[in-house]
């Protein structure tokens, strides 16, 4: 079975970290092979540290090996090995100089939102909200079917590095209008967990995509009205709902969504098949996107 390649021709070493929980050590072990099949150099600092409690080492180790990589001129490209919960712990000692002068594509989604935005506060353009080591990248598929969805998360990852159009069109109208934006794509949950924090990024103009998993219906609600309550949803370009998964009371969730929609001044929608839920999408944070929402139907569209 061959998939492709989703890292461009000039990525060719991976520097791969753990920022957050533990990774699942044969789903990890498959990612690594992937890469190294794909002809790609892996840089992994951290393979063999020791964890503490839920997290994949002490602070101070795991942000010292992302300094490791940072400070590697041969590492094209850093690559979360998986989520969970720690990055925000990394935040306050981050080398935000050597992050921002570095430049390197940071890709990972989930608890990698507190990366994310932060570094999207510090004027960096070059995060990819997508798969993971011992996520996606290692996946076997189960079917043709499998096969066909796991080229498609790879090939929007690397449309997402190289910069390529994107358009995702289909999305449930909530709010119409049309505005053009950076994008910042987010787990609302980590996001919420930055309000009132110095590495709360200023969201006015921005088009926000917003995910989730394993949230109730009432607790959505709680994020989104801390949201809206730090003065964030009143800002916004746009506003754009993608999966919430496993969501308890999931019934409630559309009146939850349509709820917050009438506090945003632009163009909500909601259906975008982004987040947890396989097979996600990637997208870029900062690129600039334009959201069209009229009665019927939405488009989410890359603006070269």
């Amino acid at each position: 079975m061959t998939l492709p390649c989703p890292f461009p021709p000039e990525i060719r070493t991976i520097g791969v970290f753990a920022p957050a929980g533990v990774p699942a050590p044969e789903r990890l072990e498959r990612g690594l092979a992937r890469l190294r099949d794909w002809g790609l150099e892996v840089v992994y600092p951290g393979h063999d540290d020791p964890r503490e409690r839920f997290l994949a080492g002490p602070d101070a180790l795991r942000l010292q090996r992302l300094h490791e990589l940072l400070a590697d001129p041969k590492v094209d490209l850093l690559l979360a090995a998986r989520g969970g919960y720690g990055c925000a712990r990394l935040l306050d000692g981050l080398d935000w100089d050597l992050f921002v002068a570095r430049d390197l594509p940071l890709v990972g989604y989930s608890d990698l939102t507190a990366l994310h935005a932060a570094a999207f506060g510090h004027g960096y353009r070059r995060g990819v909200f997508g798969p993971m080591v011992a996520g996606d990248l290692g996946r076997i598929p189960a079917d043709g079917e499998g096969v066909t969805a796991l080229t498609g998360v790879y090939d929007s990852l690397r449309m997402a590095l190289c910069g390529q159009p994107q358009t995702f069109s289909g999305l449930t109208c909530l709010r119409p209008g049309q505005d053009t934006g950076p994008l910042v794509p987010a787990n609302l949950s980590v996001l919420a967990s930055l309000a009132g924090t110095r590495h709360f990024p200023d969201f006015a103009g921005t088009i926000l995509v917003l995910e989730d998993i394993g949230e109730a219906a009432y607790r959505v609600d709680r994020y989104l009205h801390q949201l809206d309550q730090a003065g964030v949803l009143g800002k916004l370009a746009g506003l754009v709902f993608a999966q919430f998964s496993e969501t308890e009371d999931a019934e409630w969730l559309p009146g939850v969504l349509a709820d917050f929609a009438t506090r945003v001044p632009g163009p909500v929608a909601s259906g975008l098949e982004f987040g947890h839920a396989f097979p996600s999408f990637s997208l870029p944070v900062g690129a600039r996107f334009s959201l069209s929402v009229d009665e019927s139907l939405g488009h989410l569209q890359f603006v070269p």
